[in-house]
C-alpha cells in the first residue's frame, strides 16, 4: 500500500510540474522561476513526507533563492531543521516564516513550544504550548500531545533543579562520528566495546532511500588501551557480521564470545539474530536468526540475557502487547525458549518501550520508554523485581536523561561507569557515545546485592462487614512534591501491592468511586535485612 501511495504521489507531482511548464514555457527566465515556485514547494513537501529531509531542504533553498519571503518554504525549512535536530536553525526559519505571514500555519505555537522544549528553554516552551492549547479543540490528538509536552516540561524543571552527582564525558573522535552512533555494549572485563553507527564507511556505503535517507547500520568495535586507559579508534567489526543493509548491536555476551544483533532485510520486519566470535580466526561469523517463539512476523528488537543465560528479556511489537513496543521475558527449558510473557502494565505502557537491559543480579531491569513520565522523547528507567512483582519504574534523572532522547546504554561490571548514546550539547554530530561516572550516584552504582525498593501493601474492606472491596483506587504520590507516582485498583481480595523506591516518604490516597477517600502518610525506610513492607488498612 505504501509503495502504491508513493507511485501515485510521484505521478501527481510530475503532472503538476508538467502543467506549470506547459503554461509558462513561452515566458522569460524570471517568470518561469516564479511559475515553478508552487510545484517546487509541493516537491519539497513530497520529499519531507518521504523522510528525505536533506532533499527537501535543497528544494526549499531553490524556492527561497527566487522568493526569499515565501512563508511556506521558510516554514518547511524550519520543519526540516527540526527533524534533523538543528533546533537553533529551526527557530530562526520559523521566525522568518511568521514574519512573512503570521498565519503561515495553525500549529505555529505548537512548533515554537517543541523547539523551546528540545533546547531546554522550558518556561518559553510552556508558554507557547499553553497558547496553542487555548485555541485548539480539546478532542484532537494534537491537543493531547501538547498536554503531554507541558507535563514533560514541568517534570524536566523538577529534575533539572536536583541534578544527580555524575560526570559526563564525550568519548571523542576515535569513537564518535558526525553521524548517528548508539547502542554501546561492553564486555564484563571492560576491555571491549561494540556499538552501532550509521556513518559513511559502513559496508556497501549505501543510503536507505526507501526509509530515512541515512546510511545503513553497521556494528563497530573498539578495545581499551590498558596502558593509557583510552579507547582505541573504532572500526567496523571484521568477518561476515556486517552486511549491506541493517546490522545493529543489541547486546554483547559478557565474555565477548558472541553478540545479539538486530537485522532488517527485505525478508524480515526487524528480528533478533546472534553472531558468534571465532577465537581462532578472530572474525565475527554471519548472524543467524533466533527462531520462534522469540522472533515473530512482527518487529522484535533490543534483547538482554541474564548472567546464567537462562532468561531472556526483549522488545516486541506483537499484537497482544499494551502499545507499540513492549518488554517480554522468556526462560530456557531443556535448551528451548519458552513462550514469551509480557512483563505487565507496571512496566509496559500504551506507548513505546524500546530498549531493555537486565543487570547481572537478575532482578534489576533498566529500560527506555516514552510512555512513562519523561523529560522529553525517550528516557531510561530502573525497576526491580520485589516480592514477585515489578516495582514502579523510576526515571534515572537529570543529567543522564534530558529533554531529548536517551534510550541505549551499557553498564560496567563494577556498576561505576555507564556508556550511553545521547544528544548532549557537545555532540560531534547526531547521537554520540558518552562515558558517565556514576560511582557517586547510588541509584545506579549501589543496591544490587539487596533490594533498594520496598512494598506498600494496601488492604481495603467494608467497615461493618469486613468484606473485601474490589476496584478501590489507590494513588501513590511523592510526599515532597505531590507528584503522582502511580495508581492502581484493589483486586478481588481487596489488596493492592505497589513496589516503590525505599527510603522515601509517600502519600497514599485510597478512594471509592472518586468520592469517599482516605489519605495515609508512608515513610518507607528500607530494612537492613529482609523485604521492606509498609501495610495500610482502609475501611469504608
Amino acid at each position: 500500500m505504501t509503495q502504491l501511495k508513493r507511485i501515485f504521489s510521484t505521478i501527481l507531482f510530475i503532472s503538476i510540474v508538467h502543467t506549470y511548464f506547459s503554461q509558462n514555457d513561452s515566458t522569460g527566465g524570471s517568470m518561469l522561476d516564479q511559475a515553478l515556485i508552487t510545484p517546487r514547494v509541493l516537491a519539497a513537501r513530497h520529499e519531507f513526507n518521504e523522510n528525505n529531509m536533506r532533499g527537501a531542504l535543497t528544494i526549499f533553498r531553490e524556492v527561497l533563492e527566487v522568493d526569499p519571503e515565501n512563508s511556506q518554504a521558510l516554514y518547511g525549512t524550519a520543519e526540516c531543521h527540526y527533524y534533523l535536530k538543528k533546533y537553533k536553525l529551526a527557530e530562526e526559519y520559523l521566525g522568518k516564516a511568521v514574519a512573512a505571514s503570521a498565519k503561515v500555519n495553525s500549529e505555529t505555537n505548537l512548533f515554537y513550544g517543541k523547539i523551546y522544549h528540545r533546547t531546554a528553554q522550558l518556561d518559553k516552551a510552556i508558554t507557547y504550548f499553553e497558547k496553542y492549547l487555548a485555541e485548539e479543540n480539546p478532542k484532537t490528538y494534537e491537543y493531547e500531545l501538547a498536554m503531554d509536552y507541558v507535563a514533560q516540561c514541568r517534570f524536566s524543571k523538577e529534575l533539572m533543579a536536583q541534578p544527580s552527582d555524575v560526570k559526563i564525558e564525550n568519548m571523542g573522535e576515535d569513537i564518535n562520528s558526525r553521524f548517528d552512533d548508539y547502542t554501546p555494549s561492553i564486555s564484563a572485563d571492560g576491555k571491549m566495546m561494540v556499538f552501532t553507527s550509521r556513518r559513511s564507511d559502513t559496508k556497501g556505503g549505501a543510503i536507505d532511500e526507501s526509509g530515512d535517507y541515512k546510511f545503513f547500520e553497521d556494528v563497530y568495535s573498539t578495545t581499551l588501551n590498558e596502558a593509557t586507559g583510552k579507547w582505541q579508534k573504532a572500526f567496523g567489526v571484521e568477518g561476515d557480521l556486517n552486511t549491506d543493509t541493517y546490522d545493529a548491536v543489541l547486546s554483547l555476551m559478557p565474555d565477548g564470545s558472541g553478540m545479539y544483533v538486530y537485522k532488517n532485510t527485505v525478508t524480515t520486519t526487524g528480528d533478533i539474530f546472534f553472531s558468534n566470535f571465532n577465537k581462532e580466526t578472530q572474525l565475527w561469523e554471519a548472524a543467524t536468526k533466533l527462531q520462534r517463539p522469540i522472533n515473530t512476523s512482527y518487529f522484535e528488537g533490543s534483547v538482554s540475557i541474564t548472567a546464567d543465560g537462562n532468561t531472556l528479556y526483549f522488545i516486541s511489537e506483537r499484537p497482544e502487547g499494551n502499545g507499540q513496543g513492549d518488554i517480554y521475558v522468556s526462560s530456557k527449558k531443556s535448551g528451548q525458549w519458552t513462550t514469551p510473557k509480557n512483563v505487565g502494565s507496571v512496566l509496559n505502557t500504551e506507548k513505546d518501550e524500546k530498549f531493555v537491559f537486565i543487570h547481572p543480579n537478575g532482578k534489576t531491569l533498566f529500560f527506555a520508554s516514552d510512555g512513562h513520565q519523561t523529560m522529553g522523547s525517550y528516557d531510561i528507567f530502573k525497576t526491580e523485581y520485589v516480592n514477585g512483582a515489578w516495582s514502579v519504574p523510576i526515571n534515572l534523572g537529570y543529567p543522564i536523561n534530558t529533554v531529548n532522547e536517551e534510550s541505549t546504554f551499557s553498564l560496567t561490571s563494577d556498576n561505576k561507569t555507564m556508556l550511553i548514546a545521547a544528544e548532549y550539547d557537545n555532540s560531534l554530530g547526531e547521537r554520540d557515545l558518552y562515558q558517565i561516572d556514576v560511582s557517586n550516584y547510588p541509584v545506579i552504582s549501589m543496591g544490587y546485592e539487596r533490594s533498594s525498593f520496598g512494598q506498600i501493601l494496601c488492604t481495603v474492606e467494608e467497615a461493618e462487614k469486613s468484606k473485601a472491596i474490589k476496584g478501590a483506587m489507590v494513588k501513590v504520590m511523592s510526599a515532597s512534591t505531590g507528584r503522582l507516582i502511580t495508581e492502581v485498583q484493589t483486586d478481588k481480595t481487596g489488596y493492592a501491592r505497589i513496589n516503590v523506591p525505599g527510603n522515601f516518604k509517600y502519600k497514599v490516597e485510597i478512594s471509592l468511586d472518586g468520592e469517599e477517600s482516605q489519605t495515609f502518610d508512608v515513610d518507607l525506610k528500607l530494612k537492613a535485612e529482609g523485604e521492606t513492607v509498609s501495610k495500610i488498612e482502609a475501611k469504608f
